[in-house]
């Protein structure tokens, strides 16, 4: 087993599409000592909860959702360290905004208000950068965050929901509300009379299951994403005991008590996983696989499942590569191989405007773990084949490699990175050097060893020593010359280096 597929016994967070991670590329990252116990995408930022309560974000942050105390974009997962004292458990990313809640019950929001999404009056707060408070619920556990574009749901262990945000299609389920009301800044009761099991926030509309396994929805009914044809809160017509449901942007997927997958909404992408359909007004069963679905995920315009036995399934827009399979798009929902491949087994995925994110671990992990242990106690990789004629080429267009900010504690945070491309890692002396000790003993390899000098990042780090080396031949760096930001098949592999 080579040193970048090493997975923790605890699993690794895999990226896919437009990320912001790693330039786009194919990756994957661990939190040392601190497993990864929840991920959310939303519309271009991303979010991951940590065992030990501690939130890492990435991604687009022009309205603060990130909750990193600026507005600039961030391309590693940064400790949002503000929430340090308090222990996350649970956490929501929305189209520009993001939702925790801490063990406290007390309910964080960051980034943009536009529509009261954060439980703050619009006149008062129309963004922020950092966490604030939306409300306490005390003694009443939170179970589960919902985030939609502009709308938010909190569910409770007793079963009560509460929404705030954009009401401006009736998304929040208040029926009572004036029609005038396009947005609402206080969490308030959802009025359903049984309690629910289980939410999910769309771009502009929102689903319940209830312990009994109806399934009420309401908000934007465009391409029959409701499964009825109301706007306002209303059950859906159904014989299946429903468990679970999420809510894309026009597509909602529910999933029954046996594990099978029923589907409603848009379907220009395949999303909904059906062929020759462009969408569908009532649940109507989506075959997938013989095997019990137990996840169910939507995103803008593609869908995620997962398996008992941890196998994914994804189909519909597959653009920037966000399905994990090189293709544009997918009507049906088809086996994700990278996955089984690399005898992984997936437990949780997220999906975003235009990428996912999906935690995996390995199916043996005593191998894994001692393959870890092994690299963890090397000193160097093994030499690596290089073509000098190809550095030399690249030595003009390398930047620097940029750290994470560091932290201001003694905290061993590290983030294990696996890249599929590192570029923008070489720094140019480093590659002198390399060309230099290659004329002296090698003819036509570049010895190991070599460290990077310029990371001082003690929040987030690398695994292994040394720097991200690059195995390419000549023919391969012609096409990656001129290929686009988001190369397909040209992926190249690095090796993986320690952010200290």
């Amino acid at each position: 087993m080579s040193e970048e597929d090493v997975i923790p016994e605890t699993g690794a967070v895999f990226t896919y599409g437009k990320s912001s991670f790693a330039d786009n590329i194919p990756s994957h990252f661990f939190i040392r000592n601190d497993p990864v116990i929840e991920i959310s995408c939303g519309e271009e930022h991303s979010g991951i909860v940590c065992k030990n309560g501690r939130v890492f974000c990435f991604g687009k942050n022009s309205f603060g959702q990130l909750g990193l105390g600026h507005t600039e974009n961030v391309y590693k997962p940064n400790c949002v360290k503000s929430l340090k004292p308090d222990k996350v458990k649970h956490i929501a990313c929305g189209r520009s905004h993001t939702i925790v809640s801490t063990e406290n019950n007390i309910v964080y929001g960051f980034g943009d208000n536009s529509d009261g999404q954060l439980g703050q009056s619009v006149a008062d707060v129309t963004h922020s950068d950092v966490p604030i408070e939306v409300t306490r619920f005390n003694d009443k556990n939170i179970i589960q965050l919902s985030a939609g574009s502009y709308h938010t749901a909190a569910l409770l262990e007793n079963g009560d929901v509460y929404v705030w945000g954009s009401n401006s299609d009736r998304q929040l389920g208040l029926n009572s509300m004036d029609d005038d009301s396009v947005n609402v800044s206080v969490p308030t009761i959802v009025p359903i009379a049984l309690p629910v099991l289980y939410v999910s926030c769309g771009h502009t509309h929102t689903a319940f299951v209830t312990r009994i396994g109806d399934l009420y929805t309401c908000g934007d009914r465009e391409y029959g994403k409701l499964g009825h044809g109301l706007w306002s809160l209303s059950r859906v017509d159904t014989t299946e005991k429903i468990v679970k449901v999420s809510c894309g942007a026009n597509h909602t997927i529910a999933l029954n008590d046996a594990g099978k997958v029923f589907v409603c909404g848009n379907n220009d992408c395949g999303q909904i996983g059906l062929r020759n359909v462009t969408s569908q007004g009532h649940l109507y069963p989506c075959p997938i696989t013989n095997e019990p679905i137990v996840q169910i995920v939507c995103g803008q315009s593609h869908s995620a499942f997962i398996t008992a036995s941890g196998k994914l399934f994804m189909c519909g827009d597959g653009k920037y590569g966000k399905l994990g399979i090189d293709v544009n798009q997918i009507t049906t929902p088809t086996l994700v191989l990278a996955f089984v491949d690399k005898n992984l087994n997936v437990q949780m995925v997220s999906c975003g405007g235009n990428h996912t994110l999906i935690h995996a671990e390995p199916l043996d992990n005593e191998l894994t773990n001692n393959s870890l242990q092994q690299i963890k106690s090397s000193d160097s990789l093994p030499p690596l084949r290089v073509v000098k004629k190809i550095i030399e080429e690249r030595k003009e267009n390398i930047e620097p490699f940029t750290s994470i900010t560091p932290a201001k504690d003694n905290e061993p945070e590290v983030l294990n990175i696996v890249k599929e491309s590192g570029v923008k890692e070489i720094n140019t002396n480093l590659i002198d050097r390399q060309i230099n000790e290659d004329k002296k003993s090698f003819k036509d390899k570049i010895p190991t060893g070599i460290k990077i000098s310029n990371l001082e990042d003690e929040s987030v780090e690398k695994e292994g020593t040394n720097a991200n080396m690059l195995v390419i031949n000549e023919k391969t760096e012609k096409k990656e010359v001129n290929k686009s930001k988001y190369p397909r098949n040209e992926r190249v592999r690095s090796r993986m280096c320690i952010v200290i």
